[in-house]
């Protein structure tokens, strides 16, 4: 329900945050978009797209908002409707990282002179830029966490590393699809940019591809890493299980046959070896402990103990 204008000579950019009908209207009567624009900014887009028309572009772009509270992640879109010298940012939730790049153009005077008498193209680029480098930072973050995970697996362990993994793989897999959906429409960026506001656009969304292909890069690596430290911590619980498993059954194997020993002379039959023995106690249970002390000689001999 925010609208905000900024304007420098002939350039001029409105950004629009949870834009009202009342916002669609005037759009609609201010500018000769095409009606199918006119339509799409009604309600957000499920997948990135870029349209190109007579006298402006249309571009939807969707950025990962990931948050380390542990709760769902966000696809924040970000419309542009593009002309030579005019740009219309709308999002549909509260975007502070757009809105943050807003008030330093608004705001500086040195960072508008980057802008003075160009089109709309080089600040096209610089939002752009802007939101990109910012997920590069969030990946960075997430390389953190990943680094904290690696070390808790090999040095304190603990079931709460479980979660901890199950969390990152989901915020590394919502960055990866966010990503990726965005990358063909940033690569055929270029191309319309240049169409539209000439030759000297190439350097700046070339540089935005390869923002891109870095990110999505920096994802994978991210990913693989996970995924192996994932791997590596169920194998080191299923080998600690297995430790504690073989023990319990080496100790089952001693006591069989104590128990075995025990119970056949706890039987109620008159006549029993070493029944009426004045001895007869000690002799049994010294022979018990023999054969406990030979079965963890031979478990021990065997490397099972």
């Amino acid at each position: 329900m925010a609208k905000r204008t900024f304007q420098k000579n002939n350039l001029k950019w409105i950004h629009i945050s949870q834009p009202s009908q009342q916002d669609f209207d005037h759009l609609k009567d201010a500018f000769d978009f095409h009606p199918l624009v006119s339509e799409s900014i009604v309600s957000p887009t499920l997948h990135p797209a870029l349209e190109e028309y007579k006298d402006h572009l249309f571009l939807i772009l969707h950025f990962p908002i990931i948050f380390r509270e542990k709760v769902a992640n966000l696809a924040m879109e970000v419309d542009f409707i593009i002309t030579k010298n005019t740009i219309i940012t709308i999002t549909y939730q509260p975007y502070k990282r757009l809105e943050e790049f807003f008030d330093k153009i608004a705001e500086n005077p040195e960072t508008q002179k980057r802008f003075q008498n160009h089109t709309a193209g080089k600040l096209v680029y610089a939002i752009i830029d802007w939101l990109l480098n910012y997920l590069i930072n969030d990946i960075d973050v997430l390389g953190v966490e990943i680094t904290r995970i690696e070390d808790e697996i090999f040095e304190t362990p603990s079931h709460q590393i479980v979660e901890d993994i199950s969390h990152a793989r989901r915020d590394i897999l919502d960055f990866r699809r966010i990503i990726t959906a965005t990358q063909p429409v940033l690569e055929i960026l270029p191309q319309a940019a240049i169409k539209f506001y000439g030759d000297d656009m190439d350097p700046y969304f070339a540089d935005l591809v390869t923002t891109e292909h870095r990110i999505r890069h920096l994802v994978e690596n991210h990913r693989e890493t996970i995924e192996a430290l994932n791997a590596t911590h169920e194998s080191l619980l299923s080998s600690r299980t297995s430790s504690v498993v073989g023990v319990l059954t080496v100790f089952s194997a001693i006591l069989l046959p104590l128990n075995f020993i025990a119970s056949l002379w706890g039987t109620n039959y008159e006549y029993l070896p070493l029944s009426h023995h004045p001895y007869g106690f000690w002799i049994l249970s010294g022979a018990m402990v023999f054969i406990a002390a030979g079965l963890v000689a031979i478990f021990r001999h065997k490397r099972w103990l």
